[in-house]
């Protein structure tokens, strides 16, 4: 009989342990819960993304509450970028390259006149005089000088390509061979050299008026130390 006693007693005390041990247990086995339970769409939202779905009717499923802030993402990614590069040229003065988009006819005219002036007409005399060596000296309207390499200067006209004789006759002349010339037609009477050789140049000037002169290092004077080849009255000057 007393063995009993003490195997109730023994019991008695067992259970009172186990009582204690089993909330503990709990609670070290299962995790923290939250303070709200998810739904079932959300948990639905969030397996779905786990599972890499393309479901977009599950987009508006999952809405997050607390303090975070919500914010959506473009559908198109592309069209942020897009955006990004509007608003650059806009701060940036260039947003006319977007209203513009060159066709293949568009493109065509555009090169044509881009290269009209400055390809001649191919199989052309000044096509070929520029094949030669020969090099723009002069233009003035549809009219260019072509200087070749043994200082020869020959008239063209830019639209047909062919020879002119524009200014043939007062190159002809003989340039002024002053040795102030130089100085005194830019310092005094507003000329300006537009073109030039190896020993003169090519003065404008106000009147539209040209003139040859030759380089200081090239001008003379003669023995009696009167000017050579100055005109009183400058050729083409207020014409």
């Amino acid at each position: 009989m007393p063995k009993l006693k003490y195997l109730f007693i023994a019991m008695i005390f067992s259970g009172l342990v186990l009582a204690e041990a089993v909330p503990i247990w709990s609670k070290l086995a299962s995790p923290a819960e939250s303070q709200r339970r998810l739904t079932t769409d959300e948990q639905t939202a969030i397996m779905a993304i786990f599972k890499g779905t393309n479901d977009t009717t599950l987009t508006n499923t999952l809405a997050f509450s607390g303090n975070f802030v919500n914010f959506s993402i473009p559908p198109n990614p592309g069209d942020i970028s897009q955006d990004a590069i509007r608003s650059s040229s806009l701060m940036g003065g260039s947003a006319q390259m977007f209203s513009f988009t060159p066709n293949s006819s568009t493109s065509s005219s555009l090169i044509s006149d881009i290269l009209q002036g400055v390809l001649p007409p191919i199989g052309s005399p000044l096509y070929y005089a520029y094949q030669d060596g020969g090099r723009a000296w002069y233009n003035r309207g549809d009219n260019v000088l072509v200087i070749y390499s043994d200082q020869t200067i020959h008239g063209f006209s830019k639209k047909t390509g062919q020879t002119t004789i524009w200014m043939q006759d007062r190159l002809a002349y003989p340039p002024i061979t002053d040795p102030d010339a130089y100085v005194n037609y830019q310092k005094n009477y507003n000329a300006e050299i537009v073109a030039e050789t190896t020993q003169w140049v090519l003065m404008e000037f106000p009147s539209g008026g040209l003139v040859k002169v030759m380089k200081p290092q090239y001008a003379t004077t003669n023995t009696t130390g009167t000017v050579s080849g100055l005109p009183n009255i400058l050729p083409g000057y207020g014409n």
